[in-house]
């Protein structure tokens, strides 16, 4: 059984796998895993949320093991050094990427300060505009 789109939510440590697998079945929580993400026919979307229940996670090392946080993310044609208007910050510039967090994106601002944000979050929320 294939599905056009697959999505697996909070691939993070102890949930997949889960916390009292980690010992006794980590290589039976693999294979559901493999199997859940090779049922993707055109999509297949991976969510590993920072912090859970207020507790800061780990992406699961069945993600990092199949190194496909290492995918394209969308960065919605803003590049580094593209100058950029924030709504509350004002003018400023993309000085970079986050290298372990492609969402993750540093702006630096004319008043010196960097600052970092979701691009996500900036686009989705019209934060955020090119100059």
């Amino acid at each position: 059984m294939e599905f056009k789109n697959v999505y697996v939510i909070n691939c993070v440590e102890e949930t997949i796998p889960h916390a009292s697998s980690i010992k006794e079945n980590i290589e039976e929580e693999r294979r559901l895993f493999y199997v859940g993400i090779t049922r993707a026919i055109d999509n297949l979307y991976l969510f590993s949320p920072r912090s859970r229940k207020g507790q800061f996670k780990d992406v699961s090392r069945f993600v990092v093991e199949g190194k496909l946080n290492d995918m394209p993310v969308d960065t919605y044609g803003y590049e580094i050094g593209n100058k950029v208007a924030h709504r509350t910050y004002g003018i400023g510039e993309i000085a970079g990427f986050d290298e372990n967090d492609k969402d993750k994106i540093k702006l630096k601002f004319d008043d010196g300060l960097f600052r970092s944000f979701s691009l996500k979050i900036l686009v989705d929320n019209n934060l955020i505009s090119k100059c």
